[in-house]
């Protein structure tokens, strides 16, 4: 019995956590921002949860760099992109806001894995709400039986999955109509 004790407890000890890499901006959300005819937004508060903010990976926790925070961390993706593409303006009345209401990456898989991501978004321009909307997106990536190989791909799709999450606003047409200059 205390063999099996002593082998749990070093299983469990072995645990890590792990950070997501650094949000990077997609040239495809890039390109679509840059022909729109959106005006200068800003970027509010995205509300997160004990619940979200913690991802498994096998045993391994995944953590944002940012604060722990996954609201945290699509807050500066949303601003980096909008950035890049000369439409953010700290000091704009259209301000996005959002709760994440789903925040998942999923290695169990033998050789696929899929992250999903639901955001309740909310953008107001003064004291009007003029765009409500949950945007979902899933992201599959090469998975593997092997715990090696299926955590770090995990880890290194969550930047993946958050440019096809901003990527699927900044083409929402309802979200393109209510920002339009």
């Amino acid at each position: 019995m205390m063999k099996y004790l002593a082998v749990l407890l070093v299983l469990l000890l072995s645990a890590c956590t792990m950070v997501s890499p650094p949000y990077k901006n997609s040239m495809d959300n890039l390109q679509h921002l840059k022909r729109s005819a959106m005006q200068e937004v800003a970027v509010g508060n995205i509300e997160d949860s004990k619940k979200v903010n913690s991802i498994s990976l096998r045993g391994s926790s995944l953590v944002s760099p940012n604060n722990k925070s996954f609201g945290d961390y699509l807050e500066l993706a949303l601003e980096s992109e909008l950035t890049a593409a000369k439409l953010y303006s700290g000091v704009s009345s259209i301000v996005i806001n959002g709760k994440l209401i789903e925040n998942d990456i999923d290695v169990s898989g033998f050789s696929v894995g899929e992250g999903n991501m639901t955001v309740e978004f909310v953008v107001s321009n003064k004291d009007s709400v003029i765009f409500t909307k949950s945007i979902s997106v899933t992201h599959e990536f090469d998975s593997s039986f092997i715990g090696n190989i299926a955590i770090p791909n995990g880890q290194l799709s969550y930047p993946v999955l958050v440019q096809k999450l901003c990527g699927a606003l900044f083409t929402d047409p309802d979200f393109m109509k209510a920002t339009q200059r």
